[in-house]
């Protein structure tokens, strides 16, 4: 941390010692100001006696100055230090903790966003989280409309927890695992929760997989890719979750039947091209590490990996 600190506090000097250019310094000094103007927002968040109103339009600015490629990486990664160091994280539980939707979802919105590429920030969300399972139990527990916004804001940060910290996913499983197959299944959920929902599972079957095979989670996916009714945001990376859930040395029906949907030219390629070229893909961008490991799995069959080749 000290190391960081030089690097982004030192005024006029790169960490090497080269001299920085006129326009270097201006950039530093840009960044700089937009951290402190975040900052500002975090006082309004953690100071108790800011109206509750006020707190949740400074979350939701937070929220919208943390999206990606709006913030440049060193600012951020000094702005989750400061953030957390004012006592941030513990401030957005104790609104979630209030119980109003619009505050807990904003709170969460946040939390989710400062977790987002973030080894710090998604271990210090995650050092809290009972606290927070706790709360959102109930909404977990059944699918309801009323529910859906705040649902939405309660599974991004668990996909953005579970991203960085595969640690951590025995501390998702029991939350998500009742509303999960609700949320794939149920015609009137939002493509985003649905796609956010797969994204999550994508994470956690890298590391329990055994528990989302017994829930059957490839059957409601293949259900999904079959019915070819969902958006591309919909549907996510769902062809992925049924390959790294079940590939292994033979064939089997779940993989036969992506095969036989033209998987390899309709999904695999294109993951792969829009991987290698930092492009979107069905509303998210897609890292090398899970695509290889996606092409990985699917060449351990031989007959899978001779329709690979064929591409």
């Amino acid at each position: 941390e000290d190391d960081d600190d030089d690097e982004f506090f030192a005024p006029f000097r790169h960490p090497s010692g080269a001299p920085l250019s006129a326009e270097a310094v201006s950039a530093e000094d840009e960044e700089g100001a937009e951290v402190q103007s975040l900052m500002a927002l975090v006082s309004n968040v953690v100071d108790v006696r800011t109206e509750y109103s006020r707190k949740r339009r400074a979350l939701e600015r937070l929220c919208m100055s943390l999206r990606p490629r709006c913030l440049p990486e060193g600012a951020r990664r000094v702005f989750v230090q400061r953030a957390m160091a004012e006592g941030v994280i513990q401030a957005a539980v104790r609104l979630i903790e209030l119980g109003g939707a619009d505050l807990a979802c904003a709170a969460s919105n946040f939390l989710g966003d400062l977790a987002f590429n973030s080894d710090a920030g998604a271990v210090a969300v995650l050092e809290v989280f009972d606290c927070i399972a706790a709360c959102f139990g109930h909404i977990f527990s059944d699918l309801t409309t009323a529910h859906l916004p705040l649902l939405e804001s309660a599974i991004l940060l668990c996909v953005n927890i579970a991203a960085i910290c595969p640690f951590g996913h025995s501390k998702l499983v029991p939350l998500v695992r009742p509303v999960c197959l609700q949320i794939l299944r149920h015609p009137g959920v939002t493509d985003k929760l649905r796609g956010n929902t797969i994204l999550l599972l994508a994470n956690l079957s890298t590391t329990v997989g055994a528990e989302l095979r017994d829930m059957r989670v490839a059957d409601v996916l293949l259900d999904l890719v079959k019915q070819g009714k969902a958006s591309g945001v919909g549907q996510s990376v769902a062809e992925s979750v049924i390959v790294f859930l079940h590939a292994g040395p033979d064939r089997c029906e779940e993989i036969d039947t992506l095969v036989s949907l033209n998987v390899v030219s309709n999904y695999c390629v294109p993951i792969m091209k829009r991987t290698l070229s930092g492009s979107e893909f069905r509303g998210m961008y897609p890292h090398l590490l899970y695509t290889a490991k996606l092409f990985e799995l699917f060449v351990r069959c031989k007959d899978y990996a001779e329709a690979l080749s064929a591409h």
